[in-house]
């Protein structure tokens, strides 16, 4: 599913999200980022797949997870290929948790709840 979104569709989105985010929430966005895509080329290589797909789409993920009400539209382009397997993600979640319940680094804090 990552693949059949058009490379320019996943720019937009990527710019949504640095047009609304601060240097420091981008930093920590992506340090975020990097550990789940460790995480998913871990559990790829431990089921022998090679597919740079999946990790793209889980790295998207993140960045859609981390911004969510930030970026409209532009949230279920990131979030969708996961999203086919994990339905839940679908809809941005921040609202119903309270952002008490996302981490620091997801919301560009440091420290506080």
């Amino acid at each position: 599913m990552w693949r059949q979104t058009s490379s320019q569709t996943r720019a937009e989105a990527w710019a949504e999200v640095r047009r609304t985010t601060t240097d420091v929430e981008r930093y920590r966005i992506l340090v975020a980022a990097s550990v789940a895509r460790r995480a998913a080329l871990d559990a790829a290589q431990s089921h022998h797949r090679h597919d740079w797909a999946f990790w793209a789409a889980v790295w998207d993920a993140v960045m859609a997870i981390a911004v969510c009400d930030r970026i409209g539209g532009h949230y279920d382009v990131l979030i969708a290929p996961v999203a086919a397997v994990m339905p839940t993600l679908g809809v941005c979640r921040r609202d119903q948790l309270g952002t008490r319940h996302l981490p620091d680094a997801a919301l560009g804090r440091s420290g506080q709840s």
